[in-house]
């Protein structure tokens, strides 16, 4: 993942932090990120952004306490090998907090479940 491949998108509901926290695991979910990867550093990042490095911080630190990501101090910022897997409760409750939050952002744009239900319905479809 290059730094150029990161955007904000300064209309949304979501947060800074999580606009990044999101756009990593996506690109790790479309195979962009693979396994011991290395990413930007938050310095980068918080420059092509134009945006506070601990915004960047965060986001990182949210997804190496998930496991997504681990960081060798000195070294930078990996993505991570999968070897930390979650328990069953935290992932469900991991997918209740990603249920709520694209709930959130839907209704923040006029949209309501049925309509958003529809759209990941059609996206997972394309994406098999």
């Amino acid at each position: 993942m290059k730094v150029s491949d990161l955007s904000i998108d300064a209309h949304s509901a979501l947060p800074v932090y999580a606009q990044l926290r999101d756009q990593i695991i996506q690109a790790i979910g479309r195979g962009a990120l693979r396994p011991n990867v290395q990413l930007p550093t938050v310095r980068e990042i918080a420059i092509h952004l134009q945006i506070n490095p601990n915004t960047v911080n965060r986001a990182y630190m949210e997804l190496e306490r998930e496991g997504v990501l681990i960081t060798a101090r000195g070294r930078g910022t990996f993505v991570g090998t999968g070897a930390r897997r979650m328990e069953p409760e935290a992932r469900r409750a991991r997918l209740r907090d990603v249920a709520r939050r694209s709930l959130a952002e839907a209704a923040a744009a006029g949209f309501d479940a049925r309509e958003l239900l529809r759209a990941i319905t059609s996206v997972a479809r394309k994406e098999k």
